[in-house]
C-alpha cells in the first residue's frame, strides 16, 4: 500500500474520530450570544466566570449559581442611587432592589476587580484594570467573561475587543434589544433601523438559558416558584393598570436635574424628555402590561420656566401649577435622582404628583433581571398605583390604540414610540401575554416506597455498598459509553484500513 493512501485512510480515520470523542466524552451545550456568536462548553461541568456584579451576578444569583462560578466581579453591587454600603451588608439600603445578606455573601466570595469605584452610587461599570480580567483567563481561572448590559449606550465598554480578538471568550446578553442579526454587531455597535426594545421577562429567560448552559444546579422546584409568583403579580399588576385607564391616570418616566441660570444666577430643576417606554427595559416591560406611560416624542431637556406654563419666569409655585408640559399624575423618576425628592425639591417645582407623593423610583440600566426582581417591581407598583389619584385638570390626549409589542412601535430609529404627552390605550388583549403565563406546578417524581421480601422465602442479604455507590453507577455508566466509543473507534479504523 502507498504511503500517501495511508495517510489519508488516517487523517480520515482522525477526522472521524475527533466528530465520535465529541459525541462520547462530553455533555456539549451550545449558546449563541446577542451578537450571534455561538458557544460550546461541557456543562456537565460548572463554567468558572467573571460579571458585573449588580446586574449579571444578582441575576445569575437567583437563577441558583452559587459561589463557586463567581470567580470575579465588577461594578456596583446595589442599584444606582442607593445608601446601600457593601462593607456592611447586613444594613439595608434604600431600595427593594438592593442586595440581601445572601447576595452579599456571593458578591464578597469573588475576586473585587473595580475597587476604585465599587461605591460610588453614581455608578461603576468597568473593572479598574481590563487586563486584571485577562490575566484571569490566560491562568486558568475563568472560563468565560459574561457582559449582561447594555453594549455600551455611550458608556466606556468594558468589553475588550483585542483581548476577544486573542482568544478569551466574552459572552454577550443584551439589555436593551432583542437579537436580530442585523441589529448588534460583533463590535457592539448597533443599526439602529432593526433594534427593538426588549422586556424584562425575555431578558430574565435569556439569562436562565444562559445559567444552564454554564452548568448552574438550577433547582427546578425554586425556579418554577418564582415563576408562579412573578406571574401572579403580573395579573394583579394589569388588572389594575385597567382600573389606572379608568381614572384617567398618567404615569411620566423621567430623571431629575439641575442647572443655574448663567444669567440671574437663579438655579432650576430640570426634566429630560428622552425617557420614552421603547428602549428601556423597565418602562417597556410596563407598557407592556398596560401602564399608562406618557411618551415624549423628542429629546431635549425641560426647565422649570419651561414646564410650568402658566407661571412668571423666575415666580413658580403652586398657584399657577395647573398646566405644565407633561400632564403627569404618577412618577417614575429614575433611581440615581430619586434621593433628590425633599422639601427644597417641592418647593423649586411644585408640581402636583411629586406634592401628593405620588411618585416612586426605577432602576436605570442597572440591577438585577430575574423572576424575584419582576416580583417585587410590580408588587410595588401594585400597591402605588392603586392608591394614587388624578390630580391634573385635564385628560390631555385621547389614547393610541397600538399593540405595545409591536416593532413598528418599539423600533429604537427615531421612528419607534409616540408623541409627546401620548400613551398606550389599554387592551387586555394585547398585553404580553409572556409574564401571565403560569407554569405548571411543579411536581416532585414519585418515590417507590421499599418492598419487603417475603416472610416465607428468606433471601440472601445482598452484598455491602460503600457510600460511594452512586458515584461509582455514575463512574460506570461513564465508562460504559467510554468502552463503546472505544468499541466504535476500533471497528471504524479496521474498516479504513481495509477500504
Amino acid at each position: 500500500m502507498a504511503p500517501s493512501s495511508i495517510l489519508v485512510k488516517w487523517f480520515a480515520f482522525a477526522a472521524v474520530a475527533a466528530s465520535w470523542s465529541r459525541n462520547c466524552f462530553a455533555n456539549g451545550a451550545t449558546f449563541v450570544d446577542d451578537r450571534g456568536i455561538e458557544f460550546t462548553w461541557d456543562n456537565a461541568k460548572k463554567a468558572k466566570i467573571a460579571v458585573r456584579a449588580g446586574v449579571g451576578g444578582r441575576s445569575l444569583f437567583d437563577m441558583g449559581m452559587e459561589d463557586e462560578q463567581l470567580v470575579a466581579s465588577w461594578g456596583l453591587w446595589s442599584i444606582r442611587g442607593s445608601d446601600y454600603d457593601p462593607e456592611d451588608p447586613l444594613t439595608a439600603g434604600t431600595f427593594p432592589e438592593d442586595p440581601g445578606p445572601e447576595h452579599a455573601a456571593f458578591f464578597a466570595s469573588s475576586i473585587n476587580l473595580s475597587p476604585g469605584c465599587w461605591q460610588n452610587a453614581r455608578g461603576c461599570f468597568n473593572p479598574d484594570n481590563y487586563t486584571d480580567v485577562v490575566n484571569l483567563y490566560e491562568s486558568g481561572d475563568i472560563d468565560f467573561v459574561l457582559y449582561i448590559d447594555n453594549g455600551n449606550a455611550g458608556q466606556k465598554n468594558p468589553v475588550s475587543l483585542e483581548a476577544e480578538a486573542n482568544g478569551m471568550p466574552i459572552i454577550f446578553v443584551d439589555t436593551f434589544y432583542d437579537y436580530n442579526p442585523n441589529c448588534r454587531m460583533a463590535n457592539y455597535s448597533v443599526n439602529k433601523e432593526f433594534c427593538y426594545g426588549r422586556s424584562m421577562i425575555d431578558i430574565a429567560s435569556r439569562i436562565e438559558e444562559l445559567a444552564v448552559f454554564l452548568g448552574v444546579n438550577t433547582n427546578t422546584e425554586e425556579l418554577t416558584a418564582q415563576k408562579q409568583e412573578a406571574c401572579e403579580a403580573a395579573e394583579a399588576f394589569t388588572n389594575t393598570m385597567a382600573d389606572v385607564h379608568e381614572r384617567g391616570i398618567r404615569v411620566k418616566v423621567n430623571i431629575i436635574g439641575s442647572g443655574r441660570d448663567e444669567e440671574t444666577g437663579e438655579s432650576y430643576v430640570t426634566m429630560r424628555a428622552d425617557t420614552d417606554p421603547v428602549d428601556l427595559w423597565v418602562p417597556r416591560t410596563l407598557e407592556e402590561l398596560g401602564m399608562p406611560i406618557l411618551h415624549s416624542g423628542e429629546n431635549r431637556t425641560v426647565k422649570t420656566d419651561d414646564y410650568f406654563s402658566n407661571c412668571d419666569a423666575g415666580a413658580i409655585n403652586q398657584t399657577c401649577n395647573g398646566v405644565t408640559h407633561f400632564n403627569v399624575d404618577f412618577w417614575l423618576i429614575d433611581s440615581r435622582s430619586f434621593r433628590n425628592i425633599d422639601d427644597n425639591f417641592m418647593l423649586a417645582f411644585p408640581d402636583r404628583a411629586f406634592l401628593a407623593d405620588q411618585y416612586w423610583h426605577y432602576p436605570r440600566n442597572d440591577g438585577g433581571l430575574s423572576y424575584p426582581i419582576i416580583t417585587g417591581m410590580l408588587n410595588d407598583l401594585t400597591r402605588e398605583l392603586s392608591n394614587a389619584k388624578k390630580v391634573t385638570d385635564t385628560d390631555g390626549l385621547d389614547c393610541s390604540p397600538v399593540d405595545p409589542k409591536d416593532i413598528a412601535h418599539r423600533v429604537d430609529d427615531g421612528t419607534g414610540g409616540l408623541d409627546n404627552n401620548e400613551y398606550v390605550c389599554y387592551n387586555k388583549d394585547l398585553i404580553e401575554q409572556e409574564y401571565l403565563k403560569c407554569p405548571p406546578t411543579f411536581v416532585p417524581p414519585p418515590v417507590s416506597p421499599p418492598v419487603s421480601p417475603p416472610v416465607s422465602s428468606p433471601t440472601a442479604s445482598p452484598p455491602a455498598m460503600d457510600n460511594d455507590s452512586t458515584a461509582m453507577n455514575a463512574d460506570s455508566a461513564a465508562n460504559a459509553v467510554s468502552y463503546g466509543c472505544l468499541s466504535l473507534f476500533s471497528m471504524l479504523a479496521t474498516a479504513l484500513y481495509f477500504l
